[in-house]
C-alpha cells in the first residue's frame, strides 16, 4: 500500500512539473537546439533526424506546441522529441528539460529507485577517490604514452592505490553500506567473508553510460607489474552496468557521430583517448567485450557508415572480419583503416600527430580489407586456396549481382585466375547468411530488392513475363496501375528500355510450365491492383494527418473522404 501510495504521489508530481516545463519552454526553441529549422508559413520545417531524407518532412507547430514527421510518421510534444532523440526514458528527459526551464524536480523515489541511485552515487564517489589518487609514476604513465593532462582531467582518468581495501574503506567512511558497494563491483567478497577492493594498483578508466553518469570501470594494471587476473580488469555486469549495450566516450562523442553520420570504433581507452585528443570526435570504444548487435543498435540511430580501427595482430584481425559481418548485418556502410607498421591507434598518433584522419580518409571498403588479409603472396599452395576460398565466401555472400561480378572481376586481376573458374568454385561453396543490404552498392537502388517498392517488383515481373509471351498488349488495360518508369516502357513496347532495365528484365524471367503462365499472369495483375491502392490509401492517410496538424476542418473532411473511397476501393478487388 505505502509503495503504492508513493507511486501515485510521484505522478501527480510529475505531472505537475511537465506542465510547468511546457508553459516555460517554447517546442521551437527546444527543437532549434538540436537540429535547423526554417520558417514555413506559420510553421518550422527541417529535416527529420529519426530517418534518412533530402528534403524537409519534419513540421513544428508553435501554435500546437507540437512536431510532427510526415516522412516517418513520429511526432509528439517536447517531451517525446529529447525521449526520441536523446534514446532517454521519460523521466531522464524530464530531468533535462527540467534544468533548460529552470524547474527544480521535487520527488519521492520508490524503493527500487534509491537503490538505483545508490549504485550511481557509490560509483561517482569511487571515481572521484580514483581521480584524487593519480599522481607520481601512474601519472607519468599516462603522460608518457601522449595523455594531455587535460584529456585526463576530461576524462576522469583516476588510479586505483595498492593494497586490500583502500577504496572500500573510504566507501564506509562516507556511509555506504558494505553490500551496496558489492552490488556496485567495486569489491569481492572472500570465502572467509571479509572484502577486497577489485582494483589494485590500477590506471582506472571511468566508463559511463549516454548521459554521463559513471557506472563501470576498466583498470590497468602499471607497467612492469604482474598481472594476477589479468592486464585489464573491468566492472562486472551490475544493475546499471551492460557491457554489451555501453561504448567507451559515447556520452560525450554521439553529437559529433550524429552530425558526421559517420561512426569510428576502436578497441580501447587509451585508443579513443588519443584519437580524442588529435581531434577526431566521432568515435566510440568497446571495452571489456566484444562488439555486439545492442553496440552497433546505439550507433545505427546516429550512423550511416562505421569505420573499424582494431589492432593488427591475429587478434584485432579475427576481430574485425566479425564487426564487418555484424555491422553489415545492421545495414552499416563498412570501412576498415589499416596503421602502418602494425600499429594500434594511440601509438601512431603517439607518433604521428595530426595524421589519423588524413588515414581514415583512405580507409579501405570491406572487400578490400579480405583481399589485404587472405590473398598474401604466401608461397604455400594450401594458404593460397584457403585464403581464395575465404574471399569467395564473402563475395557470396553479397546481395547484388552486379556487385559479386565486380568484385569477381577484381579478384581475377589479382589472382590471375580466369573469372569462369572463380565463378564456378564459388558455385561450389555452400550457402552462407546473406547481408541485409550491400555496404558499397555500385549501382542504383534498381540492385537492391530491400529497397525497392513491391510494386515495382510485380510491375518488373509482369513486364519480363509479358515480353517472354508477347503478352504486352494485354498490359495496356491496367497501365494506370503501373510506377511512370513502366508505363513508358509499356507505351514504347519495350523500344526504349534501358539496358540496365533489360539486364533486370533477364535476371527476372520466370521459369514456369506453360499451362502455369496465365494464372500467374492473373494473379500478378490482381497484386499490383492491391499495391496501388495500398499506395494511395498511405497517401491518403498522410494527407489527412498533415490536414489534422494544420487544423483544417474543411481539409480533414475532403482527405477522409478520399481515404474512404480507396478503401472500398479495395474492397472491390
Amino acid at each position: 500500500m505505502k509503495i503504492d501510495l508513493i507511486k501515485s504521489i510521484l505522478k501527480i508530481m510529475q505531472q505537475d512539473n511537465v506542465q510547468v516545463i511546457k508553459e516555460r519552454l517554447d517546442v521551437v526553441d527546444v527543437i532549434k537546439q538540436y537540429l535547423k529549422l526554417t520558417p514555413a508559413g506559420k510553421y518550422f520545417k527541417g529535416l527529420c533526424p529519426f530517418h534518412k531524407e533530402k528534403s524537409p518532412s519534419f513540421m513544428v507547430s508553435p501554435d500546437r506546441q507540437i512536431w510532427h514527421c510526415f516522412g516517418c510518421a513520429a511526432g509528439g510534444d517536447i517531451f517525446s522529441f529529447v525521449m526520441k532523440y536523446e534514446n532517454v526514458e521519460f523521466f531522464d528527459a524530464l530531468k533535462t528539460l527540467a534544468e533548460k526551464a529552470g524547474v527544480e524536480i521535487r520527488s519521492i523515489a520508490t524503493p527500487d529507485q534509491k537503490k538505483i541511485n545508490n549504485l550511481y552515487d557509490i560509483n561517482r564517489s569511487a571515481q572521484e577517490f580514483f581521480v584524487k589518487n593519480l599522481s607520481g609514476s601512474p601519472l607519468d604513465y599516462l603522460l608518457n604514452r601522449g595523455l594531455k593532462q587535460e584529456t585526463i582531467n576530461e576524462f576522469g582518468v583516476g588510479f586505483a592505490p595498492n593494497g586490500s581495501d583502500n577504496l572500500l574503506r573510504h566507501l564506509l567512511n562516507a556511509g555506504y553500506a558494505v553490500e551496496d558497494i558489492e552490488r556496485a563491483g567495486l569489491v569481492t567478497k572472500t570465502e572467509r567473508g571479509t572484502y577486497w577492493d577489485r582494483f589494485r594498483n590500477r590506471v582506472m578508466f571511468p566508463i559511463n553510460n549516454h548521459l554521463g553518469k559513471t557506472v563501470g570501470f576498466t583498470g590497468r594494471i602499471m607497467p612492469g607489474e604482474i598481472a594476477e587476473v589479468g592486464k585489464y580488469v573491468n566492472s562486472p555486469e551490475t544493475p546499471i552496468y551492460h557491457k554489451s549495450k555501453i561504448l567507451f566516450g559515447f556520452d560525450k562523442s554521439k553529437n559529433a557521430i550524429r552530425d558526421a553520420k559517420a561512426a569510428i570504433l576502436v578497441e580501447g581507452q587509451m585508443d579513443f583517448l588519443m584519437m580524442w585528443q588529435d581531434g577526431v570526435k566521432n568515435l566510440a570504444a568497446i571495452s571489456g567485450t566484444a562488439l555486439t548487435g545492442d553496440h552497433l543498435a546505439t550507433l545505427r540511430r546516429l550512423a550511416d557508415s562505421l569505420h573499424l580501427i582494431f589492432d593488427n595482430d591475429e587478434a584485432g584481425q579475427a576481430a574485425t572480419e566479425r564487426a564487418i559481418d555484424l555491422a553489415q548485418a545492421s545495414d552499416f556502410s563498412v570501412k576498415v583503416v589499416r596503421l602502418d607498421s602494425g600499429k594500434d591507434p594511440a601509438d601512431f598518433v603517439q607518433e604521428k600527430p595530426g595524421e589519423i584522419s588524413a588515414v581514415i580518409t583512405g580507409a579501405l571498403s570491406a572487400m578490400e580489407f579480405y583481399f589485404h588479409r587472405h590473398l598474401s603472396d604466401d608461397s604455400d599452395s594450401v594458404r593460397q586456396k584457403r585464403g581464395l576460398r575465404v574471399v569467395l565466401g564473402k563475395i557470396k555472400t553479397m546481395f547484388s549481382p552486379v556487385e559479386r561480378s565486380h568484385w569477381i572481376r577484381r579478384l581475377s586481376i589479382k589472382t590471375g585466375i580466369r573469372e569462369s573458374d572463380l565463378s564456378e568454385e564459388l558455385n561450389k561453396l555452400p550457402e552462407q547468411n546473406m547481408v541485409s543490404a550491400p555496404a558499397e552498392p555500385l549501382t542504383d537502388s534498381l540492385n537492391d530488392k530491400q529497397k525497392i517498392p513491391r510494386r515495382v517488383l510485380i510491375s518488373r515481373q509482369l513486364v519480363s513475363l509479358a515480353a517472354q509471351k508477347n503478352w504486352l498488349e494485354r498490359l495496356q488495360p491496367h497501365l494506370e496501375y503501373f510506377p511512370v518508369q513502366y508505363k513508358d516502357l509499356i507505351a514504347s513496347g519495350l523500344k526504349s528500355v534501358d539496358p540496365k532495365i533489360e539486364m533486370v528484365f533477364s535476371l527476372s524471367s520466370i521459369p514456369l510450365e506453360e499451362e502455369k503462365f496465365e494464372p500467374y499472369f492473373t494473379t500478378l495483375i490482381l497484386e499490383l491492383k492491391k499495391e496501388y491502392w495500398k499506395e494511395k490509401r498511405t497517401a491518403a492517410s498522410q494527407a489527412v494527418r498533415q490536414a489534422e496538424f494544420a487544423g483544417d476542418k474543411d481539409a480533414v473532411a475532403k482527405t477522409e473522404a478520399e481515404f474512404d473511397t480507396i478503401t472500398k476501393e479495395m474492397h472491390n478487388l
